[in-house]
């Protein structure tokens, strides 16, 4: 830079960042010096000396018991001098060993190398003492006993000198431990008079550097921010070039430099916001990028104005022909704005009142649950909100579909207060919708009854067939003519009730191409009766027996090929599935739904004490198709299927109960 206000700084912040670091890096190096040092005094010093101390009050104690032992036989100091010279001796000396090798003194090594192998010597001494004097008759030889003496008088000698050296040893370590110490808080003084030193080259350092940064840097400095905080606010002030050569001068001009251009290109701006897409600009310079995207920006917005204009068009002939129209409603004070085409589809001209509108004026009533409850749902999860009602035109009170797409607007509460979206016309759509629906449920309505008839055909032919076979292996069987003419009897009502069975299969057949049923009243208790007849040779082959209780007065509107194929497929269940160990009782009852409603429906149970069936297990497919529970043969899965289909056609419905090994209680509601 041409002027020195950053040499200067820099300079300074130089001397600062070299004084600080010194000073940082002779600390630490006196931190590493004093945690070295106490590291060695706590980790080798002091316990090397507490070994030493321990090392020679052990050597005394073991020549006490030596002389001791040597003079007088005694098996308790005996012990002992063992243990001191086999545990307690070697520990202390691999201890002194281990913190030895730490030693940085020769001195100390080499007396506690001659320590070691003076009490080496002096520990086999004893050894042969103990050798020599083993037995307590010992004693009573002179010549060991000399011999003994003479051996222990070298071990006091040798302890003796140990003695010596030891207390030498000791001296010297404290003296080393001394030095250290003294070392340290020689180093200690010299970094606080370097950090005293530092401390008072930063305050001056500082003090010089924050005397000319407020003269020269931060006065300036805060009367060109302030021109650029009034420039971020909107407001622009040419002022007077400064004469400065510094960089706070060349930015001050550079400032003013940027004012002059900015209120041109506001001037530009202002011709552009105005509409005026052909006014002109001078760029400052080729390195102008503001003023030439200010100028990229006109030629766009020339353009896209003139695309725009012609897209409104298009769009606007495009919403009147797909019949899509938008709005913006505000739930605050009810104001309604919608598109011209909006305003065709809802039936909306100059005589409409559009200050405010109310949703519930135009959507008709059976609408208005669903759409408040999407709309709830839509403003709780923030989500669009969609829905196809029908409409009652303002203008001319036509209905018509349409369906809406909309977005909720939220406050900072999070509470809607506005909502925009799209409105289309869909009444021809939704007629044909609505036309093909009705085909489909009649198509599927006419569908399901075919199916029920195949169900009926192979269900009540085939009860007949076994009814009529069975008969006849009766007459096959049969020991007098008497019994062949009953059974033959029997065979001739068989025949009847097949040609009565086929005669209403003809009749649904004749109302398969119509939706509704065909329903006629009906004596229930005689419809009981007659399906017992049908299983009258089942009912005496089990021995069953049968309770009719329904009332011989009470009848019901109902299909009567539906009511046969119901009560047959009830009660040949009951009997089949009977219990082998007891009599199979049937019982049948009717009663009123609800007894205070003259026309009321009725409930008609059947209840057995057959094998029962396990619910908890089945009940979820107890009225599957080809779904069977206890194990026979002969089922095929399809009455409980087909019984329900037809019980649920006739709009009723059926509930069980049932206890295995107990019995089954079957409700058929009766409109």
């Amino acid at each position: 830079m041409k002027a020195g206000i950053a040499r200067k700084l820099m300079n300074t912040y130089i001397t600062i960042i070299a004084t600080v670091a010194i000073s940082g890096l002779f600390a630490l190096y006196v931190l590493a010096v004093n945690v070295r040092t106490n590291r060695d005094i706590q980790k080798v010093s002091i316990p090397s000396l507490e070994c030493l101390k321990d090392m020679r009050s052990t050597m005394q104690e073991i020549r006490k018991l030596a002389n001791s032992w040597v003079y007088l036989a005694n098996h308790k100091d005996q012990e002992r001098l063992m243990q001191l010279m086999s545990i307690e001796y070697p520990q202390l000396d691999n201890d002194i060993k281990t913190t030895s090798a730490s030693w940085s003194y020769r001195q100390e090594l080499n007396l506690l190398n001659e320590i070691r192998r003076n009490n080496k010597i002096a520990l086999d001494s004893i050894r042969q003492i103990t050798t020599l004097l083993a037995q307590p008759e010992n004693y009573l030889d002179d010549n060991r006993a000399d011999r003994a003496a003479a051996i222990n008088t070298n071990i006091n000698k040798l302890i003796s000198e140990n003695d010596k050296r030891f207390v030498n040893l000791i001296d010297i370590k404290k003296q080393h431990l001394g030095q250290q110490q003294e070392h340290t808080s020689t180093l200690l003084y010299i970094l606080s008079f370097v950090t005293l030193l530092s401390i008072v080259t930063v305050t001056l350092a500082s003090y010089l550097s924050l005397r000319y940064s407020r003269k020269n840097i931060i006065r300036p400095l805060l009367a060109l921010n302030k021109t650029i905080l009034d420039l971020s606010a909107g407001s622009i002030s040419i002022t007077k070039p400064s004469v400065r050569t510094d960089e706070i001068g060349q930015m001050e001009n550079a400032v003013n430099k940027m004012m002059q251009g900015i209120l041109q290109k506001v001037e530009f701006a202002g011709q552009l916001g105005s509409g005026n897409y052909n006014a002109d600009f001078h760029l400052l310079s080729e390195q102008d990028k503001l003023g030439l995207a200010l100028i990229a920006m006109r030629d766009d917005l020339r353009r896209a104005h003139t695309e725009l204009t012609e897209q409104d068009k298009q769009l606007l002939d495009a919403q009147k022909l797909a019949r899509i129209g938008n709005y913006f409603y505000d739930l605050r004070t009810g104001e309604f704005q919608s598109s011209a085409t909006l305003n065709d589809i809802l039936g909306i001209d100059e005589t409409t009142p559009m200050l405010h509108i109310d949703w519930k004026d135009h959507i008709l009533n059976e609408f208005h649950a669903d759409i408040a409850e999407k709309a709830v749902m839509a403003i709780k999860q923030k989500a669009t909100f969609t829905a196809s009602y029908l409409i009652r035109r303002y203008n001319d009170g036509k209905e018509c579909w349409v369906n809406t797409i909309s977005q909720y607007i939220y406050n900072n509460d999070d509470r809607a207060i506005a909502m925009y979206g799209t409105m289309q016309d869909i009444t021809e759509s939704k007629l044909l919708e609505l036309e093909l629906n009705n085909s489909y449920t009649m198509a599927r309505e006419q569908n399901n009854r075919l199916l029920n008839f195949s169900y009926i055909v192979s269900h009540n032919l085939r009860m007949h067939t076994v009814n009529i076979h069975s008969l006849l292996d009766l007459i096959d069987e049969a020991e007098t003519e008497q019994e062949s003419k009953e059974f033959l009897g029997y065979l001739r009502m068989s025949s009847d009730q097949l040609e009565e069975t086929l005669q209403q299969l003809n009749e649904v057949v004749a109302m398969r191409n119509t939706v509704d049923l065909v329903v006629e009243p009906i004596p229930l208790k005689a419809a009981i009766d007659h399906t017992m007849d049908l299983l009258k040779t089942r009912i005496s082959e089990k021995d069953a027996r049968i309770m009719n209780n329904v009332p011989a007065d009470l009848c019901i509107n109902y299909n009567p090929g539906y009511l046969n194929s119901i009560l047959l497929n009830f009660i040949s269940n009951a009997i089949k599935y009977s219990h082998p160990d007891r009599q199979p009782i049937i019982t049948l009852d009717c009663i009123k739904q609800n007894p205070a409603v003259e026309n009321g429906g009725y409930v008609l149970s059947i209840t057995d004490n057959g094998l029962g069936i396990d619910l908890k297990t089945n009940g979820d497919k107890l009225f599957g198709m080809y779904k069977t529970f206890h194990g026979n043969k002969d089922a095929k899965g399809l009455g409980l299927f087909m019984t329900r289909y037809q019980v649920e056609a006739m709009e009723g419905r059926i509930e069980v109960e049932s206890t295995v090994n107990a019995g089954t209680t079957f409700k058929i509601y009766i409109r």
